[in-house]
């Protein structure tokens, strides 16, 4: 149990990647390439716990969710005013971008307290 919360952020975008993956394939019968590799990339990071690159998808999904804020801010202006559509929007992107920053602050310190002697446990 305890190392399913160590490594909850990467499970949780494990999730959120196969979530993409078979949205995709049901709603547009295609198949999501980018979400098969994310999902194959977050796989690699919870077996072999590379500290480097552990930073580097923890500033990765930050940078991601940024710019998912800011995607959800500029549809939120083309609203010509507050309507239902136009709150839900804000609470549901501004909700999704929080968990990306909070995800990526976390992977990012979990990583960086990791000692460089870390490998491998299986």
């Amino acid at each position: 149990m305890r190392n399913i919360l160590k490594n909850l952020p990467e499970f949780l975008l494990i999730g959120l990647a196969v979530f993409f993956f078979f949205e995709t394939l049901i709603v547009r019968s295609e198949i999501n390439y980018v979400m098969l590799i994310v999902t194959a990339i977050m796989v690699a990071q919870v077996i072999f716990k590379n500290k480097y690159f552990g930073v580097f998808l923890g500033i990765a999904v930050g940078l991601i969710s940024f710019g998912l804020f800011l995607a959800v801010l500029s549809d939120y202006r083309k609203f010509p005013e507050i309507t239902t559509k136009a709150i839900e929007l804000i609470t549901v992107g501004g909700f999704m971008a929080l968990a990306g920053a909070v995800l990526s602050a976390v992977m990012i310190f979990k990583y960086f307290s990791q000692d460089d002697n870390a490998a491998v446990k299986l």
